[in-house]
């Protein structure tokens, strides 16, 4: 077995398949909507956590230039053969999304980070210093747009066992909720067929939950612009109910 339980390893030769009904089109059908609220008409997008490009590659066929970030390799080396495979250029640079620094690299006018990638930062101080290298990617008035998912959601997938499966592997996923820590986690059990054995994995995800006020204040602490927050996915104020927030944020025109 591997014993390694870091997220995003092994789970990474699979995790297309899992996530197969994922609506990823849709979500870039938003993306762009909030864009054009904003009077924007972005062209350089950065995709923070990007995964296996699922993210980044909607953006790429629209004509978008995009550049994926991810700190997972083994995520990265599958989004590279993905974008390759569908005839798309996307450059994928190994980063953490708290501290990365992308050099000579143009600055954006657009920054994403999507699916509750936020949520991975468990420390609540790591939200705001991410927040503050997008900002440094940004272009002056560029655009930061990203999800969460609210401690209304976590709380509901409590002690919730599920399982996946095809030919080549089998998912047990089993997810808790800690209320004093405010954490969520998955704990995957996966096997993966090899030849005629299959071999066994396991890992750990966790996620924070977050409100809207933790977003506002880590967003205008890192000196961004909060414009707006939405429940996912249209333009509905946030509610103690809702399951998904949406923020919108820019970098200042004049800092």
């Amino acid at each position: 077995m591997d014993e390694d339980t870091t997220p995003y390893r092994r789970f990474a030769e699979i995790y297309d398949k899992v996530m197969k009904p994922v609506g990823y089109e849709m979500w870039a059908d938003y993306v762009e909507q909030l864009c054009e609220v904003y009077g924007r008409r972005p062209q350089r997008v950065l995709d923070l956590a990007c995964g296996t490009g699922s993210t980044s590659m909607p953006f790429a066929r629209r004509g978008y230039e995009v550049v994926g970030l991810d700190v997972s390799p083994d995520m990265l080396a599958i989004a590279r053969q993905r974008t390759a495979e569908a005839g798309l250029v996307i450059p994928y640079v190994q980063g953490d999304m708290r501290s990365f620094a992308l050099g000579d690299v143009e600055p954006f006018d657009l920054a994403i980070c999507l699916y509750d990638s936020i949520n991975y930062l468990l420390d609540p101080g790591d939200i705001d210093r991410a927040c503050a290298a997008v900002r440094r990617a940004l272009v002056p008035d560029g655009l930061f747009i990203f999800d969460v998912n609210t401690r209304y959601r976590l709380s509901q997938v409590d002690d919730e066992l599920m399982a996946f499966e095809d030919a080549d592997y089998c998912l047990i996923w089993r997810n808790s909720y800690d209320i004093s820590k405010e954490i969520w986690t998955a704990n995957l059990t996966g096997f993966i067929r090899q030849g005629e054995l299959f071999a066994r994995f396991h890992e750990v995800h966790q996620e924070r939950s977050f409100e809207a006020a933790d977003l506002a204040a880590a967003v205008q602490g890192a000196g961004l612009e909060l414009l707006a927050m939405f429940s996912a996915f249209g333009f509905e104020a946030v509610t103690r109910e809702t399951s998904r927030i949406y923020v919108v944020a820019k970098r200042p025109e004049r800092d």
